[in-house]
């Protein structure tokens, strides 16, 4: 970090993003239309190539070295009971993971993809975003500057998820705030809610929005208050344009990292 404030940084870079290379898109597109086949008849797949031949800057686009890059962390608004999972299971989640026994193991097997799971700090949860902000300025910045090492090797096409508990509350909540609505907007089942919990969900998000209020408007500011470690990281990736070193078959490479 150079600048005064942490996240001056990060609005550096999303001003100097390059633009998706529409002459690209357009020569997919274009090889689609002369093929030998009724228009359209291969549905999203053509919107697919295209969109992957536009940020990857080659037509028609390949993919050689492709990463799923899975970001685990707790959140502190799961002490409102938002999810019938008990935290543990973050943790119990990313040990499976680094067993070869969960789904996206054989997911990745099956796809020669490159797997990362990325531990961040789970015995540090985040603060109860009904009542505080999730981490202060320059703990959110660091926590997504630590993010850009899932594609410090370079990949040509990152799939990014997470894990956490409550971690749909806290994306119901920055939809919400970003958006627009309320809670009962947004919020799902998540891992299994019930009714009742899904009310309750609700109701949380709608406590968060009205507590942090006008400190929502700022998109940054809106990750800081109510998002997660694991959502951080997530925006970080979602804003680079170029990708990880792979380990195929479904290997996965297990990362910590303080998180806070």
């Amino acid at each position: 970090m150079t600048s005064a404030l942490p996240f001056d940084d990060f609005r550096n870079l999303l001003a100097t993003l390059p633009p998706a290379d529409t002459a690209a898109g357009g020569r997919v597109r274009s090889l689609f239309a002369k093929a030998d086949k009724p228009k359209g008849s291969l549905g999203r797949i053509e919107d697919i190539a295209a969109w992957l031949a536009a940020w990857s800057g080659h037509a028609p686009p390949a993919v050689n070295r492709p990463l799923v890059a899975i970001f685990a962390g707790n959140h502190g608004v799961a002490r409102h009971g938002v999810s019938p999972r008990p935290v543990a299971a973050t943790a119990n989640a990313v040990e499976h993971c680094a067993a070869g026994g969960a789904a996206v193991n054989q997911i990745c097997i099956a796809n020669d993809l490159g797997l990362k799971v990325f531990d961040l700090a789970l015995h540090i949860p985040t603060a109860d975003i009904t009542e505080d902000a999730a981490l202060d300025e320059r703990g959110c910045a660091a926590t997504m500057a630590f993010g850009m090492e899932a594609i410090a090797g370079g990949t040509d096409l990152l799939c990014l998820g997470d894990l956490g508990v409550g971690n749909s509350t806290v994306a119901a909540t920055l939809f919400a705030a970003l958006l627009g609505g309320k809670g009962a907007d947004w919020v799902g089942s998540g891992s299994g809610a019930d009714a009742s919990m899904r009310a309750r969900k609700a109701e949380v998000v709608d406590a968060a929005l009205s507590f942090h209020g006008t400190g929502l408007r700022d998109p940054l500011e809106a990750l800081r208050r109510v998002g997660g470690p694991s959502m951080r990281r997530l925006w970080r990736q979602a804003g680079k344009k170029a990708m990880v070193e792979r380990g195929g078959g479904g290997s996965m490479q297990r990362r910590g990292g303080s998180g806070r």
